[in-house]
């Protein structure tokens, strides 16, 4: 992915229920939070600022829960607005999503990729709003569900970042 990311000054996210690793010993929510809140960190490092009524950038988070071989090829779509009853926002996005969100139809994968994810690996993909395509995808090297701090768990999607060319 060429794409000059540069051209970009604002973000918020794409609400994602993906976010979750259920069955764990550990409280969720709060896990999702520190990803949330430290992804939301780096955005702002990178020169970003959050505008939740016309972002340019949607980012959208997901975790993987099981161990696979994954390809996503054109088009890849996480389908907004989403189908049947009215789906609440989870607690972890009230300050950063995108307030256009059930508006949205249809996010379009960069290209064919393959990756092998394990249980939880932490994908970020940051999308174009207007054109709706991917112009990043940072993927965590290791598990966060593996890391005993929270300071550990903050350091591995802090990682995810570390190839990410800076606006400032």
């Amino acid at each position: 992915m060429d794409t000059d990311l540069s051209k970009y000054e604002t973000f918020a996210y794409l609400p994602n229920s993906n976010v979750e690793a259920p069955g764990k010993n550990y409280n969720d929510e709060d896990v999702n939070t520190l990803v949330i809140e430290t992804i939301n960190e780096n955005m702002k490092q990178a020169g970003y600022t959050l505008d939740r009524d016309n972002p340019d950038l949607l980012v959208l988070v997901s975790t993987r829960t099981n161990t696979e071989t994954e390809t996503t090829a054109d088009p890849m779509y996480a389908r907004y607005p989403y189908t049947g009853a009215a789906t609440t926002v989870s607690p972890f996005y009230n300050n950063y999503y995108y307030r256009g969100y059930n508006n949205y139809s249809g996010v379009i994968g960069y290209n064919t990729d393959t990756y092998t994810y394990e249980e939880g690996t932490v994908v970020v993909d940051l999308v174009d709003r207007e054109t709706k395509e991917t112009v990043w995808k940072g993927i965590s090297s290791e598990n966060l569900y593996d890391e005993t701090t929270t300071g550990a768990m903050r350091d591995l999607v802090n990682q995810i970042f570390d190839e990410y060319p800076l606006n400032n």
